[in-house]
C-alpha cells in the first residue's frame, strides 16, 4: 500500500521505530534472563558469556534495523541501504564473535544461547503482532 501523503507516511516511519524500539526492548529483556540463568547455574563467566551473545544480538540487529529504516529516495535505493544493513549485521556479529573467543574461560553455551535468544524475538514478535484477539490477522506490534 502506497502512502498517501507525507504525513501518512511520516507516520508509518514513526510506527516502525516504535516496533523497532520494541523488538530490541524485549531482546535486551530476552538477553538480560538468559544471562541470569546462565549464573545461576554455570557462574560469572557464563554470566559474562551471555551478556556477549545478547549484547552481540541486540548491537547488530539495531544497526540493521537502523539503517533499513531511514527513508530513501527510492526502491533501488531502500533495497541498497537494507542489504547494506545486513552486511555490516553479519560483519558485526562475525568480529564480535572472534572478539568473545579471546575472552578467558568463555562459555560458548551461554554465549550462543543468548544470541539466538534475540535471533527468536526478532522473528517471534512480528509473528505474534500479526494476530489479533480474535484470530485475525493484524499488522501493529
Amino acid at each position: 500500500m502506497v502512502p498517501t501523503s507525507y504525513s501518512e507516511s511520516d507516520s508509518r516511519l514513526t510506527g516502525a521505530r516504535l516496533a523497532v524500539g520494541r523488538i530490541l526492548g524485549m531482546q535486551i529483556g530476552v538477553g538480560a534472563a538468559v544471562a541470569l540463568i546462565s549464573l545461576a547455574l554455570k557462574g560469572q563467566p557464563a554470566l559474562i558469556s551471555a551478556l556477549v551473545g545478547a549484547a552481540t544480538g541486540v548491537m547488530a540487529n539495531a544497526y540493521m534495523m537502523f539503517k533499513a529504516l531511514r527513508p530513501a529516495r527510492s526502491a533501488r535505493g531502500a533495497l541498497g541501504q537494507l542489504l547494506m544493513g545486513q552486511l555490516v549485521k553479519i560483519a558485526l556479529t562475525i568480529a564480535a564473535f572472534l572478539w568473545a573467543a579471546r575472552i578467558p574461560h568463555v562459555s560458548w553455551l551461554a554465549l550462543m544461547c543468548a544470541y539466538a535468544g534475540t535471533l527468536v524475538v526478532v522473528w517471534w514478535m512480528p509473528m505474534a503482532a500479526s494476530r489479533t484477539k480474535d484470530g485475525s490477522e493484524g499488522v501493529s506490534l
